[in-house]
């Protein structure tokens, strides 16, 4: 029994090392894994005052650049989507989040524990949305890539997930898809960020079941 457990432990403590991030589009479509659950959540609609840095639902939200308050629609607490004639982006509801500026980015930070996957609404100042993310952890760069998300006024759900896990996103807006620097306008809304068990909970969490197992071949014998 021993010697079967110890390369299972081994590779599932190893198994988040060998990660990488992926990519994916549309709402409820990002899937760090089955034990995975929501942890952090942000809308921004208390945001009434352009702050920045903004801490809400276990993340820090920041930019770079000029805050960016769409002349002060669907954000500083005015609500577009009241006037449908008004329709920011249909990807948006209320206030978001939202810079301006070369090469200007917004951060989500985790202030607790790291992410392993995150979904957020994505809109830009441009006509057609090229967004650029780059997740971090402890300050290195673990991927990177470019995503169109549609139409301005329709907007885009980005899904990014981790199994090694990352504890910063940044997110840039641009007007061609292979552009990665120039002037960025980056807005974001509904914040979704999910945790997995630490590597030491899955081993104890696999360690059990393999316990259970063994008392029941034991009970059966």
């Amino acid at each position: 029994m021993k010697t079967k457990l110890i390369p299972l432990i081994a590779a599932l403590l190893a198994a988040p090392a060998m990660a990488a991030v992926v990519q994916t589009t549309g709402a409820g479509n990002t899937t760090p894994g089955q034990a995975a659950h929501l942890s952090y959540a942000a809308d921004f609609d208390a945001n009434v005052t352009l702050a920045s840095p903004w801490a809400e639902g276990g993340l820090v939200i920041s930019h770079t650049g000029v805050a960016n308050d769409n002349g002060g629609c669907g954000y500083a607490g005015l609500d577009c989507l009241v006037d449908p004639a008004d329709v920011y982006t249909e990807a948006f509801s209320g206030n978001f989040f939202g810079t301006a500026g070369t090469n200007a980015y917004v951060s989500i930070r985790s202030a607790g524990a790291d992410l392993h996957g995150i979904e957020l609404a994505v809109s830009s100042g441009f006509s057609t949305i090229y967004a650029r993310w780059v997740t971090l952890l402890d300050g290195a760069v673990t991927g990177s890539g470019n995503v169109g998300l549609g139409s301005q006024l329709v907007g885009g759900v980005l899904g990014l997930s981790d199994l090694a896990g990352f504890d910063e996103v940044r997110i840039y807006t641009f007007d061609s898809a292979t552009d990665t620097s120039g002037y960025s306008r980056a807005e974001i809304d509904s914040v979704r960020a999910f945790t997995l068990p630490e590597p030491g909970s899955l081993a104890l969490v696999a360690l059990a079941g393999l316990g259970l197992a063994g008392a029941r071949r034991r009970r059966r014998s």
